[in-house]
């Protein structure tokens, strides 16, 4: 399998397996995650994730959500990853309104670009980043897709969600219900509250993770190899929320 490349290529790798390695907490709530896959020679259709563990990891100011079918190790689960960079810039404080309720985007993080694809600044990075990965579904390969900014649709139907789901309240940033439909073709995911990264905080309301994203998936190998060409073409479209207390417990790791 080819891998990305490039100097940020271990942090997005590290992203992708943080809630198998690090410190995590499984905390009781619910959410969706539904919509569209087209990941060759394993899924084509409708997805549906059905989790029911959900985990975070704060390691300092940054917090990866991890939202999963079961509660095996996530090398051998279906699951989504949710890394946000800076709970700082979008929780509020006393300083900063923060970014709770605003539509996000969601990207590659910045510095990870694949083989032969052209680092470029970019001085407006996003804030958060997601990755779907089928290691149950697809047990004959590592298969995972990332959410980018932008994808090229589709003439067929293979990324339209073809019925409504339930979001989160419309106070949270995302349409309750969010409509079928093939929709913008950009990532966006919205926040309503964050844990505060304190494994000892003994306030439930700083303990509550809640959000709902409408993100498109693509292989960020599909670039361009010169970097000018059109975004990568679309590999699945997920609507979802999710709403739940961060709980401390043992690392999700296969050692003691």
């Amino acid at each position: 399998m080819r891998a990305l490349r490039s100097a940020g290529s271990l942090a997005f790798v590290a992203f992708a397996l943080a809630a198998t390695t690090a410190s995590c907490g499984g905390g009781a709530g619910h959410g969706r995650v539904t919509g569209v896959l087209n990941a060759p020679d394993c899924w084509s259709g409708k997805f549906d994730l059905e989790p029911d563990f959900f985990a975070g990891v704060p390691y300092r100011s940054t917090l990866t959500l991890r939202v999963q079918r079961g509660s095996d190790f996530q090398t051998f689960s279906d699951a989504v990853s949710i890394l946000i960079d800076d709970t700082t810039k979008i929780r509020p404080s006393d300083t900063s309104a923060g970014e709770y309720n605003q539509p996000l985007t969601v990207d590659i993080p910045a510095g990870v670009t694949p083989p032969g694809v052209p680092l470029v600044a970019n001085p407006t990075p996003a804030p958060a980043h997601f990755v779907l990965s089928l290691q149950k579904s697809c047990q004959t390969q590592q298969v995972a897709l990332y959410a980018v900014a932008q994808v090229t649709m589709p003439t067929d139907d293979s990324c339209t969600v073809t019925e409504n789901i339930d979001g989160a309240d419309t106070a949270s940033g995302c349409a309750n219900p969010m409509p079928a439909g093939a929709g913008t073709g950009k990532s966006t995911i919205s926040f309503s509250s964050l844990f505060d990264g304190d494994p000892q905080e003994s306030n439930a309301a700083a303990r509550l993770n809640r959000g709902c994203f409408d993100v498109y998936l693509a292989d960020p190998r599909d670039v361009d190899p010169g970097g000018k060409g059109p975004p990568p073409k679309c590999r699945g479209h997920l609507r979802g929320n999710f709403v739940f207390y961060f709980e401390r417990g043992r690392p999700q790791q296969p050692f003691p």
